[in-house]
């Protein structure tokens, strides 16, 4: 049997970023038929859409009742609008794990990178304004000696209830490949 040796993995400098966040694909509108191929995603696409179609518009925030949904929590962000700004209210372990940056309690342009931050904003501005779920596979910021990680998300639009702030929920799936 070979021996196998361990890969030196070098600490991640922000500022020494070597090639920036890449989209992979993108579906600004999602339909009610189409799917991410992320199982998790999937199923909350499916269950977002169900309840569009019983209101026929777009679910208000408390139409989502976490315990119903055990599986999805660790793989979400959850973000409310507040004017212009969105705060991060919520990270799942699973999301917050791969996250670079602490968001839960903070405002999105305080905490996210900037070459992230245009393109979440626009993402969640175009679902709520649309009241239509949107989907993105996008690279992470990558560095030479790491590995490349790839994330899919799908950012859910909820309305706010007798006047209160929207929210996004963002279901997130990570995954790395060896480069």
């Amino acid at each position: 049997m070979a021996a196998q040796t361990a890969r030196v993995m070098r600490p991640y400098d922000p500022v020494a970023t070597a090639t920036p966040p890449q989209i992979l694909y993108e579906t600004m509108a999602m339909g009610v038929d189409e799917t991410t191929s992320v199982p998790i995603l999937d199923y909350m696409l499916a269950t977002w859409f169900a309840w569009y179609q019983e209101g026929g518009q777009m679910p208000e925030w408390p139409r989502f009742r976490p315990f119903d949904h055990p599986q999805v929590l660790p793989h979400i962000s959850l973000y409310e609008r507040i004017g212009p700004r969105y705060r991060c209210s919520l990270v799942g372990e699973e999301a917050g794990r791969s996250m670079p940056v602490r968001m839960a309690g903070r405002m999105l342009d305080e905490a996210m990178p900037a070459e992230n931050l245009a393109d979440a904003t626009r993402r969640m501005d175009t679902a709520l304004g649309s009241g239509i779920p949107n989907f993105v596979e996008k690279t992470m910021a990558w560095q030479p000696g790491h590995d490349l990680r790839i994330y899919r998300t799908l950012q859910l639009p909820f309305a706010g209830r007798d006047g209160a702030n929207a929210r996004v929920m963002v279901v997130m799936n990570f995954r790395s490949e060896r480069v």
